[in-house]
């Protein structure tokens, strides 16, 4: 094929280049697919402003971004499912699909699984990129690929509720009114949950959150301690102080689920209510088995994207639109890059 493909590489000076590459040609069992909007993750403005998060590290310059959606402009030889023109989002944790793991159906769990963006794995701010064609999935047409830029992070919430197990009407918690938090609380009411709180320290994303079907919003600045509140508390704040109060904010018998990864890894958190309480803690890496449903929850409108997308950048300004992300959290909620 000819033409170009741009693509922004990021280093660990934390400046973007743009490059032009050549557009790649899909193996046997992979889709070309051509990317329309990428959403900007958490995740990317770490390595953006601190060229780390956990474990990974910028060491030499890669491309971000795995939030993305595109149509589709070739397959491979084995591949029957797909047809030029036809649009798809990117699930982009590819695992090998054959351990133990992959099997039993907890494929997010695979020890060689492949994740874009993860450095020095090149994620999708770029033009055209090939994926495996058994982690792409089709969107109705109806769908913007705006909105469709955030079926991945929507299968973050859906992963997180299905971790909480059943449901059954309970009410639950949500530390945290960003992207994540906003659509787990969308989450937990589709597959089932009552009434939701939520909980941040910017009341603008509170007022968003109101507004997505949230019964009770708290800023904890004009609250008392937060105590025996919810069958259900998801952190997904990313926070040391929310992710230490889990276990004072649950109530006897609940569960609690760690969807944010606190900067640092340590966490001082009381146990003696994890055990007096009986307490379930789970934790949340990605997401298994959570597109089709989060394709579905945007599609019937039980999943709500739109008041999400707070600002729209072109890609020829994606490194202003890191900086602006980076620079205002108390005005953006997500940022999606087109091209």
């Amino acid at each position: 094929m000819s033409g170009k493909n741009r693509a922004m590489y990021l280093d660990a000076s934390h400046q973007f280049t743009k490059r032009e590459c050549e557009i790649p040609e899909p193996a046997q069992d992979e889709v070309l697919i051509k990317i329309a909007a990428n959403g900007i993750c958490g995740s990317d403005i770490h390595f953006y402003s601190e060229g780390r998060l956990g474990n990974f590290v910028v060491s030499k310059p890669y491309i971000p971004g795995h939030e993305a959606s595109g149509t589709v402009v070739a397959t491979g030889s084995g591949v029957k499912r797909f047809s030029t023109g036809e649009k798809v989002v990117i699930e982009p944790g590819i695992p090998c699909g054959r351990c133990t793991v992959c099997m039993s159906g907890r494929y997010n769990l695979c020890p060689d699984v492949v994740f874009l963006s993860a450095p020095p794995i090149n994620g999708t701010f770029c033009d055209y990129i090939c994926v495996r064609s058994d982690f792409v999935f089709s969107v109705p047409e109806n769908m913007s690929l705006e909105h469709a830029a955030l079926v991945e992070p929507a299968a973050v919430a859906v992963h997180s509720v299905n971790r909480a197990g059943a449901l059954n009407g309970k009410t639950g918690l949500v530390f945290g009114a960003g992207p994540i938090g906003l659509l787990t609380l969308q989450a937990f009411k589709a597959a089932g949950g009552g009434r939701v709180i939520c909980v941040d320290i910017m009341d603008n994303r509170l007022e968003i959150a109101a507004k997505l079907g949230a019964d009770e919003v708290i800023n904890p600045k004009n609250a008392p301690k937060l105590e025996n509140l919810a069958d259900v508390v998801f952190e997904t704040a990313g926070s040391t102080v929310t992710t230490a109060q889990l276990f004072t904010a649950a109530r006897v018998g609940a569960s609690v689920v760690q969807v944010g990864w606190p900067v640092g890894n340590h966490v001082n958190m009381n146990i003696a209510d994890l055990l007096d309480k009986e307490l379930t803690y789970t934790g949340v890496n990605r997401y298994a088995n959570a597109y089709p449903p989060a394709i579905q929850y945007i599609c019937d409108g039980r999943i709500d994207v739109k008041p999400l997308i707070t600002h729209t950048f072109d890609f020829e300004d994606t490194p202003h639109a890191f900086q602006f992300a980076k620079e205002n959290p108390d005005k953006v909620i997500k940022v999606v890059i087109k091209n």
